[in-house]
């Protein structure tokens, strides 16, 4: 059982290759939590796909995990998809089933196009396109490598714990805050997308438009990227001057 959280669909991507290649199922973790699913046992293999967030776990990952229970499954593991920087995400894992008596046996990256869009371009199809390439050379070697079940900490691009512990939690408490966000009521064509794809149901339609009805949310930016036509902003909207992005290999 291949479990994963994404927005823009590299996480998903990732988990269908792995599926694909080990004769399993790609489930998200959205759904697992919408049905209370959060125990797992014997599995021959259990994988947890996760996108990276200012160098740690998304608030629904974390809470997922808190949660999950994992029995006599043969093989488990968590596999980060980052942009930049893996921060400490491996090692907030780590602590997370250490504190329940658990661990993944493996523990793997994968380069994937950064999605912060406030701060990343990507407009220039060319980079978007050679980030991929290299993610998915990635993924070939780490697909080799669980079918074989390989164990241990293979995680790259690592921060120290001093660099990045403190400062990404305040970050992404910062840029959680849904006043960042916006519509372009002249752009908006009230689908209900945003509302319908939201992971964690922040978004409610008013007067034909969205809300943010919450004072945080995940900052998945799925809403944005998801957009069909492209009017929902983040900040002071350089954010639309990078561009949207979903995940040209799956459907999202």
């Amino acid at each position: 059982m291949i479990l994963y959280f994404s927005a823009t669909g590299n996480g998903k991507y990732i988990a269908e290759q792995i599926a694909a290649e080990t004769d399993d199922k790609a489930i998200s973790i959205v759904d697992c939590i919408r049905e209370g699913k959060y125990l797992f046992k014997d599995e021959k293999i259990l994988g947890v796909i996760t996108p990276t967030y200012f160098w740690r776990l998304p608030r629904i990952v974390t809470e997922f995990l808190e949660k999950l229970t994992i029995e006599n499954c043969r093989y488990t593991f968590l596999l980060v998809s980052y942009g930049t920087s893996t921060g400490q995400i491996g090692t907030m894992a780590k602590e997370i089933l250490k504190r329940k008596g658990q661990k993944f046996d493996a523990y793997y990256s994968v380069i994937m196009p950064d999605t912060w869009t406030p701060i990343f371009n990507l407009s220039n199809k060319e980079r978007v396109e050679q980030w991929l390439n290299k993610g998915k050379a990635q993924l070939k070697t780490v697909i080799e490598d669980i079918k074989s079940n390989k164990r241990g900490d293979f995680i790259k691009n690592k921060l120290p714990k001093f660099v990045a512990a403190l400062p990404s939690a305040f970050m992404y408490t910062a840029e959680r805050k849904t006043k960042n966000l916006s519509v372009n009521k002249d752009l908006c064509i009230g689908c209900k997308l945003c509302e319908k794809k939201c992971p964690v149901g922040a978004i409610i339609m008013e007067g034909n438009h969205p809300v943010w009805k919450d004072e945080e949310c995940e900052m998945c930016l799925g809403c944005l990227h998801r957009c069909p036509k492209f009017a929902i902003s983040y900040g002071s909207g350089r954010s639309n001057k990078h561009g949207q992005y979903k995940n040209p290999y799956t459907k999202i």
